[in-house]
């Protein structure tokens, strides 16, 4: 995983089915761990654009739409 701070670690990705995308969590310089900050990680081998989110990443709506 790079940043223009440095270099982080993925601990973990998969697909999520529920939000139709390449999900992911790592360690990431201080730095870069701010919501929006756009990284770049290696996906087999190929770079990939990504983005820090904050979490959590999907809510389920209960039954009264909240």
């Amino acid at each position: 995983m790079h940043t223009d701070h440095g270099t982080g670690v993925v601990t973990s990705g998969t697909h999520s089915p529920c939000l139709e995308v390449g999900i992911g969590m790592a360690y990431v310089p201080r730095a870069a761990a701010a919501a929006g900050t756009a990284i770049e990680v290696d996906v087999r081998g190929k770079r990939r654009s990504a983005e820090v989110r904050e979490r959590p990443l999907y809510r389920k709506e209960s039954a009264d739409g909240r």
